[in-house]
């Protein structure tokens, strides 16, 4: 099986995360690859436990550092938030083309790693996957005045970068990014990249103490998985 193809999979898979999850069971897992072979990755757990994957069609990606400005139009992410009016971005994950849709819609999230605070505590989140939308769509034509003057230069007291995020028909979330949230994207890759020492995220089904996986993400480069 091509990594296209792989991943394709994975993202057809990855759709249940959303409304559909309770009923699939599905769990996350994430920690460090202790062993791996072609069937199986053992992941000794954040919470200090082992847990053995069966990896079967599982979807491989790797995790790779990104920016904001690679969040552009047209691209689909993945963020976790936490609060409302807006959301804060806890992390931003950047989908290729070929896992547009993955998980698609906005539900309740477990809890993850603040890394927009100080100390790094977990908090709990919100998962919301679309598509960013442009802010500059016209609109209706308003009674204006004109100012003219000199620029001065300015990001905001926080820095902080609206997005709008469109999914499912109708739903949009604004959502607030600022400048200490990570910024990742998914690569395709294969089995090769499971190796002892990587942070890994993977998204499983239990079935009793048999766990199945959906969706293997291993960071690059020593990278910590921020979802």
């Amino acid at each position: 099986m091509s990594r296209i193809t792989t991943v394709l999979a994975a993202a057809g898979l990855l759709a249940l995360t959303g409304a559909a999850s309770a009923a699939a069971q599905l769990e996350r897992v994430r920690g460090t690859i202790d062993s791996a072979d072609a069937n199986t990755v053992t992941i000794k757990t954040d919470e200090g436990k082992s847990a053995t994957v069966q990896l079967g069609g599982a979807g491989v990606v790797s995790v790779v550092k990104s920016s904001l400005d690679a969040i552009k139009d047209g691209v689909f992410i993945g963020t976790a938030t936490k609060g409302e009016n807006p959301p804060t971005a806890l992390e931003v994950v950047i989908f290729p083309e070929s896992m547009r849709g993955t998980g698609e819609g906005h539900y309740a999230w477990d809890a993850i790693t603040d890394h927009t605070a100080a100390g790094g505590a977990k908090v709990k989140s919100a998962m919301t996957n679309g598509t960013v939308k442009a802010e500059s769509a016209a609109g209706p034509k308003v009674k204006s005045a004109m100012t003219n003057g000199t620029v001065a230069k300015t990001s905001g007291a926080s820095g902080e970068k609206m997005l709008t995020v469109t999914y499912d028909k109708d739903g949009a979330k604004q959502i607030a990014v600022p400048p200490q949230a990570p910024i990742v994207a998914f690569e395709p890759a294969d089995k090769a990249v499971l190796k002892p020492g990587a942070k890994v995220f993977a998204v499983v089904t239990r079935d009793g103490e048999t766990l199945a996986g959906k969706l293997v993400a291993v960071g690059k480069d020593g990278l910590t998985p921020p979802m």
